[in-house]
């Protein structure tokens, strides 16, 4: 797909790290950080160019038809405990800190979907890794889009690809989300063990360590995405920095969003019953978005099909995907 000539124009403004290294004159300590400040920007607008509401909206239908039945595994899982309740308890703290509205609708479905046997528990498990792949496979259309790739996987492998990095990204995130909604627990061990000195200090040491262990999480499972969902697959440097970017605007919209929907916002109202469906699936599409974005920033950053020269950019012919 053919950059608009701004796309380019603001392109060849920018600092090119890893082509030339601007001479201590011209590089200006404000002037660089003011170039740096538009690739943000940038990768916005060329979300918006490459259709990325579009990719976004399909990825969020697919991405809410994958979420109540992975609640639906989790509370076949709890069930099977004598804990139940004080493991219910525990999550829905996580996911209301987590959802922007319908963590008491989630914790509820969790409790209504508890001692399942296992087929059951085996099918609804296969269903949401390919519901969840579908989310995958709307993101590599966008990410083809960012760095101007033709689609050369078949539909076979794509949706292969597609599954097996809904698992790989599973295992970092059920780790951190088991030591998260388990962290009050934890903590008490802690005080148990350190003692009434350093009691005070527990709970805040503890909510820190929560905070940092879902930002790393979150940076980390983008990161395999992008580094894995294309055909070529680059160094983990060249998509780190788009993971960071999602991950922050990732919980920024989170936070915006459930400010929003609990102080102004009654889906109610026009939705009934389905307020809740549509608030998470409007969420899930600012998210999918947010992806694209960090994609659209990696490939700013590390363009895998555009070259660079100390004078000019030079803009290869378009390769829209297949």
């Amino acid at each position: 797909m053919a950059m608009s000539s701004k796309t380019v124009r603001i392109l060849s403004s920018l600092p090119k790290p890893h082509f030339e290294r601007l001479s201590p004159r011209r590089n200006l300590p404000v002037q660089s950080l003011c170039r740096w400040l538009k690739l943000p920007l940038l990768a916005l607008w060329r979300a918006f160019e490459h259709d990325g509401f579009t990719i976004a909206k399909a990825s969020a239908y697919s991405c809410i038809l994958s979420f109540f039945p992975a609640l639906l595994v989790l509370g076949a899982v709890l069930g099977s405990s004598r804990k139940f309740e004080v493991y219910v308890l525990e999550i829905s703290n996580v996911l209301g800190s987590m959802l922007p509205a319908g963590s008491s609708t989630a914790v509820d479905y969790i409790r209504r979907n508890g001692g399942h046997p296992v087929t059951f528990l085996v099918s609804t498990s296969a269903l949401t890794v390919w519901t969840a792949s579908g989310v995958v496979v709307s993101w590599m259309e966008g990410f083809r889009k960012a760095y101007q790739l033709p689609n050369v996987w078949s539909l076979v492998k794509e949706r292969a690809i597609a599954c097996s990095l809904v698992v790989l990204a599973g295992i970092p995130m059920s780790v951190a989300t088991t030591l998260v909604a388990f962290g009050s627990q934890i903590e008490n061990r802690a005080v148990f063990y350190l003692g009434s000195r350093i009691a005070p200090l527990v709970p805040f040491m503890g909510a820190g360590i929560r905070w940092l262990l879902a930002l790393a999480t979150s940076v980390a499972v983008i990161a395999l995405i992008y580094h894995n969902a294309v055909p070529r697959t680059r160094h983990w440097r060249c998509v780190l920095p788009g993971a960071t970017l999602g991950t922050a605007m990732w919980f920024g919209a989170t936070l915006l969003f459930g400010w929003y929907v609990n102080r102004f916002a009654d889906y109610s109202l026009i939705y009934g019953s389905l307020a809740v469906g549509i608030s998470l699936l409007i969420w899930m599409f600012l998210i999918s978005f947010i992806v694209l974005v960090g994609a659209e920033f990696n490939a700013l950053l590390f363009p895998r099909a555009v070259l660079h020269d100390s004078a000019h950019v030079v803009i290869p012919r378009s390769r829209t995907a297949a």
